[in-house]
């Protein structure tokens, strides 16, 4: 089934969204997708005191991985934001085209 996910803490968590917002929202303001994921980020690192979008990823067979880090009063933490069938067939796809390793 297709929805939306945040990957925070090492951990999916589902997100209640509206997919035609997520999509819109990407390409006209990234950042205001993170609001979707600040409760998540909070709740595992304390008060984020500020938000910067990484990287934005889509691919029709993966889906989007929206990737932020988030600043708190400890240091930074990487969340993403997921749409696809299948977030963790979307995140190996995001890390392997980045050259990167979770």
């Amino acid at each position: 089934m297709v929805g939306v996910w945040a990957y925070v803490c090492d951990v999916l968590h589902p997100v209640d969204a509206d997919v035609a917002n997520i999509f819109a929202l990407a390409e006209e303001d990234p950042l205001k997708l993170f609001e979707y994921l600040r409760p998540f980020v909070e709740e595992c690192a304390g008060e984020v005191v500020a938000a910067e979008v990484r990287d934005l990823y889509f691919s029709p067979e993966a889906g989007l991985v929206a990737e932020f880090v988030a600043r708190h009063s400890r240091g930074s933490i990487s969340a993403k934001l997921i749409y696809s069938q299948s977030p963790e067939k979307a995140l190996a796809a995001y890390y392997k085209r980045a050259g990167r390793r979770p």
